[in-house]
Formats: structure tokens, C-alpha cells, sequence
């Protein structure tokens, strides 16, 4: 499985405190018109870390009846244990998705490279769906060393990585793992999708797929076409927008959505929704992104 394109790090929807799988589907119907190449359903953007069991079956099993067999869903199935790992792997098949994204574990396992290595290999051999590494080093404070990053890429059933260090050196580094037939590399940072994507990353998985899937679409697009001028007017407009809301995290990206009118609904506590006068800078700061891009059409 190859495994390419922009897609959206899915938000979850919750509506009176529940995730929605109807929600969740309209939402789905509008990035397929935006022209999104693949979907993430439970990724840091979904808050899978406050999603109950009953919540995540429901949602992707949602998800899978309205996105079409030519686009792939990943499920984010990260634990901090090999067995639940293992447990949300089994699950994903079953209800849909071609593929999962494994968080690194850290609570007991930070810079433990021999239970990384355990953890990851034995979750290949025993997994029914293929999956990618998931690095995120502002939420684990950890990043996987290279040499293993490289050495599970040997594995036929780890097909790749989302790398979200937002460190160009690391990505351009993976990037050349990518020998391995099946394996690709994602970027996880909006802010290195047009340098990532024009050194032969395989796509971009942001949360900013979520609010502006027609500027990271039109990127995707641009660089294969080689134009790499509006590829770079595309990346500026997506950074200055990161920079003025990347620090309001999740609660940003759902009242942009709802603004947008999609059916986002609000984070989930211990998350809170934006105050009002977030809410209208960062309505502000997307509107320039997208006045700064009207040629993105």
C-alpha cells in the first residue's frame, strides 16, 4: 500500500459533550469536494486521547460508509500500552481503515529505544492493517533516533511516517528512507508542506487540512506541476496563518470549522472552546490567508 496526498488530521465532533458519527459525516462529504487525497480519523487533532471506546468505533465506522473506496482512511490507534495498541488495531480493521497511525508510547518508555523497538515490531507482526509511526515531540517530548526510524522501514507492515517535529533536517533525513518500497513519509507541520512535498515527502497530514483544505490541495497540485512560485506564495499564506493561530491549538481549528460551517462542535474538557475575541482574530487571520490565495482556484 502507497499511500500519498493532502489529508486532513480529522477533528472529532462533539456535540453536547458526544462524538457524533453524523457530524463527523458531513464534515467528511466537504473535504472529498475540496479534493483531499486520504483521511486521518484520531489523530492528535481528533483528541483521541479523550475518546471512549464505544466513541471510536462508532465515528470510523461512520466515516468508512461515506468516504470512498479510493480514498484511505487512517485510523489513529495510538496506546501507551502494546496490548490496547493492539486492541484499537483490531478494531480499525474491522471497521474500516486501511491503515493506523501508532504514537509513540512514553510515559514509562521516553528514550527507551529497545521498548520502542519492541513495541513497534511486535505491534508489525501482529497488526491486520499496515501502520505508519506517528513522532510528535511537542506532545511526547520524545523523538524516535533515526537509525530505528530506519530499521522498522525494513518491516513490510510499517509503510511509513508522520513526522511531526516540524524539523526540516529530520524530514529530509526520513525522506531518504523512502528507499524502502512501501514506506513514505507524511509532514506533519503545515509550515513544511511545499519544502517537504518538493523533496519527495508522499503528502501532508495537518490539522490545517481541516479549516483550509483548498490551500493545501492547491499546493499539493502546484508542486506537481513544477510551479513552484505559487507553491511558495501557497506555503506563505498557510505559515502566516499557523503563526497567528497555531498557539490557540484544537479550540481554533473547531471555531474556524464552525465559522466555515462545518459541524465541529467544541473541544472536550479539559479543553474549552475560544473566547470571543480569539474567535474573531483568528477569523481575521484566515480570512487574509485565504485573500492572500484567491488565486489558489
Amino acid at each position: 500500500m502507497k499511500l500519498h496526498g493532502i489529508v486532513p488530521a480529522c477533528v472529532t465532533p462533539f456535540i453536547e459533550d458526544k462524538a457524533s458519527p453524523e457530524a463527523m459525516q458531513a464534515n467528511l462529504s466537504r473535504w472529498l469536494q475540496a479534493g483531499v487525497h486520504g483521511f486521518l480519523i484520531f489523530g492528535s487533532t481528533g483528541e483521541f486521547m479523550y475518546l471512549e471506546a464505544e466513541e471510536r468505533r462508532a465515528v470510523l465506522q461512520a466515516a468508512r460508509e461515506v468516504i470512498p473506496a479510493d480514498h484511505f482512511i487512517l485510523a489513529g490507534c495510538g496506546a501507551e500500552s502494546t496490548r490496547q495498541t493492539l486492541r484499537n488495531l483490531i478494531w480499525a480493521a474491522e471497521d474500516g481503515a486501511d491503515a493506523a497511525l501508532v504514537v509513540t508510547p512514553v510515559y514509562y518508555t521516553r528514550g527507551n529505544i529497545e521498548a520502542q523497538r519492541r513495541h513497534f515490531l511486535t505491534l508489525a507482526e501482529k497488526s491486520p492493517i499496515p501502520i505508519l509511526i506517528y513522532t510528535v515531540p511537542a506532545f511526547t517530548a520524545y523523538d524516535l533516533p533515526l537509525d530505528l526510524i530506519a530499521e522498522l522501514a525494513a518491516h513490510p507492515n510499517i509503510i511509513g511516517i508522520k513526522d511531526s517535529s516540524g524539523d526540516l533536517k529530520r524530514v529530509a533525513l526520513q525522506i531518504g528512507i523512502q528507499e524502502h518500497e512501501d514506506f513514505t513519509l507524511f509532514a506533519g507541520s503545515p509550515n513544511l508542506a511545499y519544502p517537504a512535498l518538493s523533496m519527495g515527502a508522499a503528502g501532508s497530514i495537518t490539522a490545517f487540512g481541516n479549516i483550509v483544505p483548498e490551500l493545501m490541495v492547491a499546493l499539493w497540485n502546484a508542486v506537481q506541476a513544477r510551479d513552484l512560485t505559487r507553491a511558495a506564495g501557497l506555503q506563505r499564506a498557510i505559515t502566516e496563518l499557523h503563526g497567528a493561530i497555531g498557539p490557540l491549538g484544537i479550540p481554533a481549528i473547531k471555531a474556524l470549522l464552525n465559522y466555515r460551517g462545518y459541524q465541529a462542535g467544541q473541544p472536550r474538557s479539559p479543553l474549552a472552546p475560544l473566547d470571543a475575541a480569539k474567535t474573531e482574530m483568528a477569523i481575521a487571520a484566515w480570512k487574509q490567508a485565504m485573500g492572500m490565495c484567491e488565486w489558489w482556484e
